[in-house]
């Protein structure tokens, strides 16, 4: 809308790494219409290159013409001048809440999604800014705390374990239900694309695991799961174990930044800490 007159800010809440906004925008000819504007400040919570607008904007232009559903990039700010880049997507109706009776659906819709995200060809994909996860063997050693089962992880780590590694997909890097929207019990999009990276598509499921098992318990976890599993069946399913101790471990050395209500933050340690025990168990018993 290149002949908007007016422009109303509505601060969005739930970004810890960025600052969000609805901008309700208004045009000479009196159309209205409503965008969300993203920033990656200096003082975001997570560490990103210039590159993270960027790296957004062309990747969701990019999905949505492989029949990804996500909300469509409008603008581009790429500069770190200011307060840092800055992208403009559209806005996109719906919610991020599933109520308990249409939970099922939305389970399998979630991991249909992911399943279908990787299996997009890389070669199709040319968005700057994308890197590879970080090796979880390599990395786990700064994110383990130093508690019983911290120690026990990096006694069996040092020891050496088994790998068996799939081939390296596109990952959403961030993959939760608060970044899934659904309308009328339909998933519409996937947000916040600013984690994606290159790496073995058991970190993403990981991710949703651990994330499941926060909101739905582990019946929702372990359903999203085979649904997933069941779309994916040449997927190679040892290292899951490594994963999940992997992504357990880095939410619960970041959590503290995560701006959560004290009460929301223990709960989520409680079932966190136990995923990850569970987890540390299928790793010690293969």
């Amino acid at each position: 809308m290149p002949d908007v007159v007016s422009v109303a800010v509505e601060p969005l809440a739930g970004g810890s790494s960025a600052f969000l906004a609805v901008l309700a925008l208004e045009s000479a000819a009196g159309v209205h219409r409503r965008v969300v504007f993203r920033q990656h400040t200096n003082r975001a919570s997570k560490e990103h290159t210039s590159l993270v607008a960027s790296k957004e904007f062309h990747l969701t232009q990019e999905l949505a013409g492989e029949g990804l559903a996500v909300a469509r990039p409008l603008a581009l700010h790429g500069s770190e001048t200011c307060d840092g880049p800055w992208l403009v997507s559209e806005w996109v109706e719906g919610t991020t809440q599933v109520a308990e009776i249409d939970l099922a659906a939305a389970l399998l819709q979630m991991a249909g999604y992911l399943a279908r995200l990787h299996h997009v060809e890389p070669d199709r994909l040319s968005a700057p800014g994308i890197a590879q996860i970080e090796d979880p063997v390599e990395a786990l050693p700064k994110y383990l705390l130093d508690d019983q089962i911290g120690r026990s992880i990096k006694r069996v780590l040092h020891a050496g374990v088994e790998r068996h590694p799939n081939a390296s997909v596109l990952l959403h890097g961030d993959f939760w239900p608060g970044n899934v929207m659904f309308e009328s019990g339909h998933l519409v999009a996937v947000l916040d694309w600013e984690d994606a990276m290159w790496g073995d598509p058991l970190a993403d499921l990981a991710c949703a695991r651990v994330e499941l098992a926060c909101a739905y318990g582990a019946e929702g976890s372990e359903r999203f799961t085979a649904s997933y599993l069941a779309s994916n069946l040449q997927l190679d399913e040892h290292d899951l174990p490594l994963w999940d101790i992997y992504v357990s471990s880095t939410a619960l050395s970041a959590m503290h930044r995560w701006g959560l209500a004290p009460g929301d933050e223990a709960a989520r340690r409680e079932t966190t800490g136990h995923f990850l025990e569970a987890a540390f168990e299928r790793l010690i018993a293969i």
